[in-house]
């Protein structure tokens, strides 16, 4: 099911929702009081009238609709007086929508309600596969202390090669709409490569974009399995097709799957169809240089250090240096 027919189908519960709970405040109080139900009768057939007289000879109708919506007016307040009597709020009979500027719709004068943007953007979360960890791993909560001043052989400290790394993300989300630029991120396990992953996922998803995050080996078994589901063909289809069409995919751990020639055609198709879409990736590995061109065929290898910008993480591992803290 694609994301923005679900969005639709979302509104319509909500408004049959709306439209079930107004019918039962009716039943309630119809029955208690009767007087209210012969005031809605009437309501409904002054604006049928009003209607009519306005269509009907609009030369002639001024006084007449003039006296209809008086008498319409007469009888909200009697109405609004009996509910509030009876110690309930005036509008207690009047439809209750979880969004009044559009009613529930999802849109006002055909553009999008804000309502609606914020369940696109709750969608592309759920889709997105990263849930609540975003709140825990985004730009804000970098800990620069973990990162070693001192320096390294090549001449620069962690501290100063995450600032750099850092820098680049941060533009990599801001530029993103400018820019045909891939990411690869290399090196030793537990120096924050998922941590920036999940930054610019974070920030891109909060500006509406699509993004799909995956482990390698997780991507290749959903792979497999859509494309060799055939009783549910359609629904995999577009599942496959996201993948290869969001604004932003994520691989993570690369290096990690059973490497076969099936994970290897896979990736590379993914490479290929989202190289030809324009569409932006980001690949996280803990093998170096060496140990990728043993692991990947050429047109991988030469595919992605051909069309990402390569950032190697240096220091030592934030998380053991977390737990000694603790």
């Amino acid at each position: 099911m694609n994301r923005a027919y679900s969005i639709a189908e979302e509104y319509e519960i909500i408004r049959e929702k709306n439209k079930n709970e107004l019918e039962y405040r009716k039943s309630l109080l119809y029955s208690d009081i009767p007087r209210l139900k012969e005031i809605d009768e009437e309501l409904v057939k002054l604006s049928i009238d009003i209607t009519r007289a306005i269509l009907g000879k609009p030369e002639d109708s001024s006084v007449l609709v003039k006296e209809l919506q008086s008498r319409q007016l007469d009888l909200k307040i009697e109405k609004a007086e009996i509910l509030t009597s009876n110690n309930y709020p005036k509008d207690y009979l009047n439809m209750k929508y979880q969004c009044k500027t559009c009613k529930d719709t999802g849109f006002i004068d055909n553009e999008k309600c804000k309502c609606y943007v914020q369940k696109e953007i709750n969608h592309l979360y759920v889709q997105s596969n990263l849930g609540k960890i975003l709140g825990k791993e985004n730009f804000d909560q970098f800990m620069w202390e973990y990162y070693s001043d001192e320096t390294m052989d090549d001449n620069i400290s962690p501290r100063e090669n995450m600032k750099l790394i850092y820098s680049k993300c941060v533009n990599f989300v801001k530029d993103f709409d400018d820019h045909n630029t891939n990411l690869m991120f290399i090196g030793k396990p537990g120096l924050g490569k998922t941590f920036l992953c999940n930054s610019i996922a974070k920030d891109l998803l909060d500006y509406g974009k699509s993004v799909i995050y995956k482990t390698s080996s997780d991507l290749i078994d959903i792979v497999r399995k859509y494309k060799f589901d055939f009783e549910n063909e359609e629904n995999n289809e577009q599942y496959l097709n996201d993948i290869y069409s969001c604004d932003l995919l994520i691989i993570d751990d690369l290096g990690t799957e059973l490497s076969t020639q099936f994970s290897n055609l896979v990736l590379y198709s993914i490479l290929n169809k989202r190289a030809q879409n324009n569409k932006k990736m980001i690949i996280s590995t803990n093998l170096d240089i060496d140990e990728f061109t043993k692991i990947y065929s050429d047109r991988i290898t030469s595919r992605i250090f051909g069309c990402f910008d390569t950032l190697e993480f240096l220091g030592e591992d934030i998380r053991l240096k977390m737990h000694k803290l603790i």
